[in-house]
């Protein structure tokens, strides 16, 4: 629903006269926006009802008068309710008490977690990021937590002593992966025969610099340790463990610190198919002449960081392409002329998906019979237009094009076609221009649970007695 807004000017320039006229014109256009919403909820109930579930602070008074109105797992995922531990207490039998247990608005306690502690999911509880987390929690409910979820769960007060009061307790792999501890080289030495030290490898918190990856080398998973984007590199570092690193892992990292020199330096080590996919390497025709036996063309192909050029394109110079990959590959100098130059070589499926073609009709045109029309229906950048969209020539995915959120959505270009959408994928669309006169206009269509899910339609501009009353007249026999 479209908001009408009322500049007001600074209160200092106004007289208390003009202000008094503005604050009534705010509030008759604000009463104006209510009676719209009332209204376009009065035609449409089950789109009411289901925007109340996600999107309106219900009290426990709507929640009981109209008890058999309401989806109780979907009510109890709710993050708009006006949670409160009476209203938990109140509907005890109805709720889905694994959805409240993951539900993070909920006025969550100590006092909370006793009062239900025999309906509670407390392998759900255990990962809800949300609890009053605490040692005197922990403790309070020892035998109930889940601690292998509890161990991987960010959100703990994570602390040396912390781990410590609990270190019987703990899944010590679920620890290792867990990324919202405060690593310290001093907690990887103080538990260094609990940790699982694949999980420690690949834990992108740890401070991971020479020295901690030096006094722990017989530890190490060094595959995964190779693989982890916050290994603080050096050229020492790597001759210090040559034998150990994985070298196709690290070609494909983006974070050591490459240069000509570097490649130069561990030319034996590398996996130059690897190498030749790493887009963060500094590519020039200078360095790939340099090392032009060693390149491989499948990894070349796929490179985004190539200087292309049609000229490159030609010249091959790890041998032929990998045409499929070079098909997918965005960053070419796409043109009509190209892709004719070489039409008989395309992946016409990878080409047809590809984000960097400047696609154009006359591309369309040119090689109607050659495309991917899912791919086609998919792409950001094709030139849309109602045309476009209608010539029978174009062997559209509806489907596809249905969940496209680029496509120039409207009124006028859905009814167009309106027998051709997927609407259960339309109703997902957050790109449409969503509005009640967008509704109106498909509302036989419309899956009102999918788009009450992500579209509010300023329900919540309703007054509790406004709703209650709605409620009422639309479910008159409701308890």
């Amino acid at each position: 629903m479209n908001d009408i807004v009322v500049q007001n000017p600074s209160a200092t320039t106004l007289s208390l006269g003009t202000r008094d006229r503005l604050d009534a014109a705010s509030g008759a256009l604000a009463l104006l926006q209510e009676a719209h919403v009332l209204s376009f909820f009065r035609e449409q109930p089950r789109l009411f009802v289901q925007c109340l579930h996600h999107h309106f602070p219900l009290s426990g008074d709507h929640i009981a008068a109209f008890a058999s109105v309401w989806d109780w797992k979907r009510l109890s995922a709710s993050r708009a309710l006006a949670w409160t531990p009476e209203m938990i207490a109140q509907h005890a039998g109805r709720w889905d008490w694994d959805a409240l247990s993951k539900n993070p608005s909920l006025p969550w306690s100590a006092e909370l977690l006793e009062h239900h502690a025999d309906r509670w999911n407390w392998r759900a509880l255990s990962a809800n990021p949300a609890l009053p987390w605490s040692s005197a929690l922990l403790e309070a409910n020892a035998y109930r937590w889940d601690w292998a979820a509890l161990s991987s769960n960010a959100d703990l007060p994570w602390n040396a002593a912390f781990l410590h009061m609990n270190a019987h307790r703990w899944d010590w792999t679920g620890l290792s992966w867990n990324t919202g501890i405060p690593w310290t080289a001093d907690l990887v030495r103080a538990y260094a025969d609990r940790w699982d030290w694949t999980g420690l490898s690949a834990n992108i918190s740890l401070p991971l610099d020479a020295a901690l990856v030096h006094e722990f080398a017989d530890h190490w998973n060094w595959q995964w340790l190779s693989s982890n984007p916050s290994l603080r590199y050096s050229d020492n570092l790597l001759d210090a463990h040559a034998p150990r690193w994985n070298w196709k892992a690290l070609s494909g990292a983006a974070n050591l610190p490459w240069s000509e020199a570097l490649i130069a330096r561990y030319a034996p080590h590398w996996d130059w198919a690897t190498l030749s996919a790493n887009p963060h390497l500094p590519l020039t025709e200078a360095l790939l002449h340099t090392w032009q036996g060693r390149w491989v063309s499948a990894g070349l192909s796929k490179n985004t960081a190539l200087p292309w050029s049609e000229t490159l394109i030609a010249q091959a110079p790890a041998g032929d392409w990998d045409w499929e990959a070079l098909s997918a590959n965005p960053a070419l100098p796409w043109s009509g002329d190209l892709i004719a130059r070489y039409a008989d070589r395309w992946d016409w499926d990878s080409l047809s998906w590809n984000p960097g073609v400047a696609w154009t009709v006359a591309l369309l045109d040119q090689f109607s019979s050659e495309w991917d029309w899912a791919g086609l229906s998919s792409s950001a950048n094709l030139p849309w237009s109602e045309d476009l969209l209608a010539r029978p020539d174009c062997l559209w995915d509806w489907e596809r094009l249905s969940a496209n959120p680029h496509l120039p959505w409207g009124t006028d270009w859905i009814q167009t076609h309106r027998q051709r959408w997927n609407w259960a994928t339309l109703s997902t669309q957050k790109a449409l221009p969503w509005d009640a006169d967008l509704y109106r206009a498909f509302a036989e269509h419309w899956f009102a649970p999918l788009v009450a899910e992500h579209q509010d339609f300023d329900v919540a501009r309703l007054s509790d007695t406004e709703v209650h009353s709605l409620l009422g007249t639309l479910h008159p026999a409701a308890p």
